[in-house]
């Protein structure tokens, strides 16, 4: 079993496309009937692949510690 965090990046039609967490120069696209959760923008995952099935845990904590640094990032740039 392969496993590793990704971001989900935006949804293509039928498809959700991640970028692997921290760096998200790879991705991946996974098609939306296949997702487990109801998942948006931004939130990171954790994503388990066995064959062409994988399992997709949202990672709450993380996804809102990383809203808060976009959030402290922006508010130090509209102050400048």
């Amino acid at each position: 079993m392969n496993s590793n965090k990704y971001t989900l990046d935006r949804f293509e039609g039928d498809f959700a496309v991640f970028l692997k967490y921290p760096n998200e120069i790879e991705s991946i696209q996974i098609h939306c009937s296949n997702l487990n959760a109801k998942l948006k923008q931004g939130d990171i995952v954790n994503i388990s692949a066995i064959e062409d099935k994988y399992e997709i845990e949202l990672l709450k904590e993380e996804t809102i510690g990383q809203q808060e640094k976009v959030r402290q990032l922006l508010d130090r740039l509209k102050k400048q």
